[in-house]
C-alpha cells in the first residue's frame, strides 16, 4: 500500500513539474539543468523530505493505527491540525485568529461526539 501511494505521489509530482514548466514558457530540459539539480544538499534535502515525513512517518501512523481502537486513532488522527498549530505557536511564533481557534474546537468537537 505504501509503494503505490509513493508511486502514485512520484507521478503526480511528475505531472505538476510538467505542467508548470509548460505555463512559466521554459523546455523540460532548461528546467532540469537548473542551479538547484547540481547542488548537493538540494538533493539531500529532496530525499529527506521523501523519507522522513512522508514513508516513514506514513509507515510509524499505519502500525500505531494497528494497536489502537478506531475510535482512539480517530481522536489521535483528527488533532494533526491543532498540534500544528500549537507547534506553530511554540516553536515559530505564529500568530492564531478567533477563526482558527473555533476551527480547531470544532475539529476536537467532531472528533468527541464520533468516538461516543
Amino acid at each position: 500500500l505504501q509503494a503505490i501511494k509513493t508511486a502514485l505521489l512520484a507521478v503526480m509530482y511528475s505531472i505538476w513539474f510538467g505542467c508548470s514548466t509548460y505555463l512559466s514558457g521554459e523546455t523540460i530540459s532548461t528546467a532540469l539543468l537548473a542551479p538547484w539539480t547540481t547542488h548537493i544538499v538540494a538533493w539531500l534535502a529532496l530525499f529527506y523530505s521523501a523519507l522522513g515525513p512522508g514513508m516513514i512517518a506514513d509507515i510509524l501512523q499505519q502500525q500505531g493505527q494497528k494497536e489502537v481502537s478506531a475510535s482512539e486513532a480517530n481522536i489521535i488522527l483528527s488533532m494533526e491540525p491543532v498540534f500544528a498549530t500549537l507547534f506553530g505557536l511554540l516553536l515559530l511564533g505564529e500568530g492564531i485568529s478567533l477563526q482558527e481557534t473555533m476551527g480547531g474546537g470544532l475539529i476536537v468537537a467532531a472528533a468527541l461526539i464520533a468516538t461516543r
